[in-house]
């Protein structure tokens, strides 16, 4: 199948994440990051990440390849200056080498000299390829989406058809429809999604209608799944562009997963976002232009804090990676609290 033109003219992801060396393990990204999803002048989680990431893998030798990546967010990343990314390396054996990136951003301070403020930490690890003793992994939890591939129209469909069914049927308007494309046009500019229509982001539109009850309803929240099939809309040419990229892809959706799942959205919160993440990578060479299926839970919430998972599979079953996120959820001003 021919890939459909991206709607908007945005950069590529390999634009968005790309970096320059500018010292010693110091590198810029080459544009600012961007925002998705977000109505404030806010980046996208993903993007710092996949810049972090990035720059940590254009400091090892070639034969190791990505497996882990520990974040931990500190503040918001502004849309309008470069990302700074500072790589110290921790460890370099024959098997394994551990980066530190301090992702940070010149702030204006009225002076002239401005200020640096750090955004987020990683710690990226890399190892080469051993001799293995098992090969296994856990499939897709809703079943054989996998074999069906992501073109079966009875199974998945794409945003824009999700979108027109729910405006038809009179669970949104199309207005309402309007202003979530544009809130989601840079993501949909990078990537193809064919949403798995058994799941609940498949059939709320990512909770846009609120209120629809969902084939979940009789499920604990724990037990519902969202998945849809994605691929990158131009092929990566590094490696380290690839992993990049898998960062960016991976930080989507997880942190407002619950009001989704659980008939909210935006007004029933204060905050909603990442504060620390685990990205496990479980098979080197990944091609971001090819079909994978991500599925995404919820574990578990409380105190203010939401803990969720994002599975990835490409279309032969392996499993690629895992993403695992801690959130902080705040209740809105007068909104009832769950106990």
């Amino acid at each position: 199948m021919e890939r459909s033109p991206p709607p908007t003219p945005n950069p590529t992801v390999a634009e968005q994440i790309a970096v320059d060396q500018t010292g010693p393990d110091t590198f810029t990204s080459r544009i600012p990051p961007a925002r998705l999803g977000n109505a404030r002048p806010i980046a996208y989680g993903g993007c710092t990440a996949g810049i972090a990431v990035h720059s940590a893998c254009l400091t090892v030798p070639p034969a190791f390849h990505l497996y882990s990546v520990l974040g931990a967010f500190h503040g918001p990343t502004r849309i309008d200056r470069a990302l700074v990314c500072s790589v110290t390396r921790t460890r370099s054996t024959k098997t394994f080498q551990t980066r530190r990136v301090v992702a940070a951003q010149v702030l204006d301070d009225g002076a002239g000299a401005g200020t640096e403020r750090v955004c987020a930490d990683f710690f990226v690890d890399f190892h080469v390829c051993e001799e293995e003793l098992f090969r296994y992994e856990a499939g897709p939890s809703m079943g054989g989406e996998v074999g069906r591939g992501p073109m079966d129209g009875e199974w998945t469909a794409g945003m824009g058809e999700v979108a027109d069914r729910l405006v038809r049927d009179g669970h949104v308007s199309a207005e309402a429809v309007r202003g979530s494309r544009l809130m989601v046009a840079m993501a949909e500019s990078y990537y193809e999604t064919r949403m798995c229509t058994a799941g609940v982001s498949g059939q709320n539109l990512m909770g846009l209608a609120k209120d629809l009850k969902t084939t979940q309803e009789d499920r604990h929240i724990t037990d519902r799944t969202s998945a849809e099939w994605v691929r990158m809309r131009t092929k990566l040419a590094t490696e380290a562009e690839n992993c990049g990229a898998l960062a960016f892809l991976m930080d989507g959706a997880l942190s407002f997963l619950p009001l989704n799942l659980d008939h909210k959205d935006f007004a029933d919160v204060s905050a909603c976002s990442t504060l620390d993440f685990a990205l496990r990578v479980m098979r080197p060479g990944i091609d971001m232009s090819e079909w994978h299926i991500r599925e995404r839970k919820t574990i578990a919430a409380a105190v203010g804090r939401s803990y969720a998972e994002s599975r990835l599979w490409n279309e032969r079953g392996d499993m690629i990676c895992v993403m695992t996120q801690s959130c902080i959820v705040r209740p809105a001003p007068g909104r009832e609290v769950k106990l």
